[in-house]
């Protein structure tokens, strides 16, 4: 199963100023789009700035067959859930604890990646729960394989050097669709 991890980060947050929203924008696009032709499950948390992105790529690429994605998202957020959530068919709801957003979402990422036996995980752009989710999978999939995306910026560049990743593709390639189909 592969992992999707993808956000922009946002004013006054981690990683702020340091992505490039346009790659983050086409990544996504393109790692949706392989998906789709090549049939290859994904998951991933419905991240606001992303879950619309998915589902206008996912419904434009699937066309009448169910799209092979699972979204979660955490109760916590209620009615601030994107809208496109409603039209996806494998959707994975967690409680909210203690009224807490860190809390809910580290609930929201257990249950997830517990329920989702990761082989591969994609980082996109992204701000600091991207490197807590690619924190957590290394020490629940030590095997997985990471394509932090450097070039998008953000969380990913982050995760591209802590994580000592050697692949040049991943840091000065933009053709996201290619990578894609080579990498996946």
């Amino acid at each position: 199963m592969i992992f999707l991890s993808a956000s922009v980060p946002q004013r006054d947050r981690e990683f702020f100023g340091t992505e490039n929203v346009y790659a983050i924008k086409e990544a996504v696009i393109s790692f949706v789009r392989v998906c789709a032709e090549k049939r290859l499950p994904f998951f991933f948390g419905g991240h606001p700035a992303i879950t619309p992105l998915v589902w206008n790529v996912a419904k434009n690429y699937y066309g009448d067959k169910e799209p092979a994605i699972k979204i979660y998202q955490s109760l916590f957020f209620g009615n601030r859930i994107p809208d496109e959530v409603k039209h996806f068919k494998d959707v994975h709801m967690t409680d909210a604890v203690d009224g807490d957003v860190r809390k809910s979402v580290d609930l929201m990422r257990r249950v997830m990646f517990r329920e989702n036996s990761t082989d591969c995980a994609v980082f996109i752009g992204g701000m600091g729960g991207v490197v807590d989710e690619a924190r957590m999978i290394r020490d629940m999939y030590p095997d997985a394989r990471f394509l932090p995306f450097y070039s998008t910026g953000g969380a990913a560049k982050a995760i591209y050097e802590e994580f000592q990743i050697e692949d040049e593709r991943l840091k000065e390639n933009y053709a996201f669709y290619e990578l894609f189909q080579e990498l996946l």
